[in-house]
């Protein structure tokens, strides 16, 4: 009987053991999960705080574009180029479009740019009503009592294949950029090795 109440405190002793090793165990991975959690928040904080810091970077905004040659080949030619796609309406007077071409006359790479909202021949014309080099026309949507002048779907910018003062383009270049605060602002856009007499 000595030896059966032997073995009864030993296996005693031994759950007891056990009972008091299972309660060690939760405050391990009590501060394991405490740790991990500030770790996770921490970096979460870290994330949050640096999207604040770049407030003044604005993104590129996605803008599809399509391209057409119109009277190819002739004095009066010029490119039409449509807005497809947009994944917001862009503010007109943010975006300027440039033109960089080799003038034939002293072989330096020149540049044109206008805004689409310059109003001098530029906005709401098109290569039949202006002799601009650059013209723009607004597919305005009326919105209630008032229009509003957005750069979206459907727009259309015209370049002439010719500049103002009759060169033929043969290695055009033309970039659309978006530009809605101070800085410089970034292209949405760009079409090289254009020319007067090749399909786009």
């Amino acid at each position: 009987m000595a030896s059966r109440r032997e073995e009864d405190e030993e296996e005693e002793e031994d759950t007891r053991r056990i009972v008091e090793d299972e309660m060690a165990v939760s405050p391990v991975i009590a501060t394991i999960l405490m740790v991990a959690i500030t770790v996770v928040l921490s970096g979460v904080i870290y994330v949050w705080a640096s999207s604040l810091a770049e407030t003044g970077k604005l993104g590129v905004p996605r803008v599809t574009f399509d391209i057409e040659n119109e009277k190819l080949g002739t004095a009066d030619g010029y490119w039409a180029i449509t807005v497809d796609q947009t994944e917001a309406e862009l503010a007109t007077a943010a975006v300027t479009v440039t033109v960089l071409y080799t003038d034939v006359n002293t072989g330096t790479r020149t540049s044109y740019a206008t805004l689409l909202s310059n109003t001098s021949n530029v906005y709401g014309f098109n290569p039949a009503n202006s002799d601009a080099f650059v013209t723009f026309v607004d597919k305005v949507e009326d919105q209630g009592s008032f229009r509003e002048s957005t750069f979206g779907i459907g727009d259309q910018i015209f370049v002439r294949t010719h500049t103002p003062d009759g060169q033929s383009l043969t290695d055009a270049t033309i970039r659309i950029t978006y530009q809605p605060g101070p800085g410089e602002g970034s292209v949405i856009k760009a079409y090289s090795d254009l020319a007067f007499n090749k399909v786009v």
